[in-house]
């Protein structure tokens, strides 16, 4: 017998065994629970790491998802309101103004 053979008598050998486990109940029971623990343990460790995080003054990863929605917003308004100056400064205007702002 070679070596495909004794895969092959291996594999008829375990599969059943194997296949009633991970179609069984039991398993699935086993990994909602699992999941569920991952993420109450999760929870509380990115709990308590943002407050140590925040004890040392730096930020969190909420913290810096917040700052990086609020820059993007940012550059969005800002990014219209020199559409908007482009669009005011072509309408027969020549560009030129004071420094503040007054255009004659």
């Amino acid at each position: 017998m070679g070596l495909r053979g004794l895969y092959d008598a291996i594999e008829r050998a375990v599969t059943p065994g194997v296949e009633a486990v991970v179609r069984s109940d039991e398993l699935a029971t086993v990994g909602r629970v699992v999941n569920a623990t991952r993420r109450a343990v999760g929870s509380r460790i990115d709990a308590l790491s943002g407050g140590v995080l925040h004890l040392a003054n730096l930020p969190t990863a909420t913290d810096v998802r917040r700052l990086r929605r609020q820059v993007g917003e940012i550059d969005f308004e800002l990014r219209r309101l020199r559409m908007e100056l482009e669009t005011r400064d072509g309408d027969g205007r020549d560009g030129q103004g004071t420094a503040d702002g007054d255009r004659s």
